[in-house]
């Protein structure tokens, strides 16, 4: 059994994820908390295995994170949010979220970011993926794109033969999150395959 509390002061939204989570067995929704005085109340009746939240809304605040992580200390936190600022988002990390979905993500990467996250893995939906690495530069230069510290160390593991599973394991990820990184490695080099991940390692001893 999962428990899961609900932070959104948003009644459609919040009733719509409440719906969305129970629609899967296993999973229970403790409440909705649409207040930082309901979710002190609360806090005192319900001990959630995750606590599920937009904290970008008026109500709430990206600071409200560290109240989470005061009053839960083992908890983990999945933010659900509109598209914020990579700094906004950063901080929201640093803070204690644990998983990060955008608000357009479907209801099965939703239901997958639950479950890899109450198993300790963090799950980080495409878009999020894309804010984090600035993936949003369409100006056509010529220059070579970049690679995040996070994206050389999955070619390195690629380039020992680990599969997406194997690296998500080692790396506390969701398998979700190193297929996105792969596929973003591969856009960003112009490669079509593993063999070509391989063979751009070895050119620039990455391995």
């Amino acid at each position: 059994m999962i428990d899961i509390l609900i932070v959104n002061n948003n009644l459609i939204a919040g009733e719509g994820l409440k719906t969305i989570l129970q629609s899967r067995l296993g999973n229970r929704v403790l409440g909705v908390v649409d207040s930082k005085e309901s979710f002190v109340s609360t806090s005192k009746k319900y001990f959630p295995d995750i606590v599920v939240i937009d904290y970008s809304q008026p109500s709430f605040g990206v600071d409200f994170i560290a109240d989470i992580k005061k009053a839960y200390k083992s908890t983990k936190i999945l933010a659900i949010t509109d598209v914020l600022p990579k700094q906004t988002i950063y901080k929201a990390l640093k803070l204690g979220v644990d998983s990060y979905l955008l608000d357009d993500c479907d209801k099965p990467e939703i239901l997958e970011a639950i479950e890899d996250t109450k198993n300790g893995k963090q799950f980080y939906c495409g878009h999020v993926i894309d804010i984090l690495a600035d993936k949003d530069d369409e100006s056509g230069s010529c220059s070579g794109s970049s690679l995040s510290e996070r994206e050389i160390e999955i070619i390195r593991m690629i380039s020992d033969g680990l599969t997406n599973k194997e690296i998500a394991d080692a790396l506390c990820l969701s398998t979700h999150t190193v297929n996105t990184h792969r596929k973003n490695i591969m856009t960003k080099l112009g490669l079509k395959n593993t063999a070509g991940i391989v063979i751009y390692a070895f050119k620039e001893n990455i391995i």
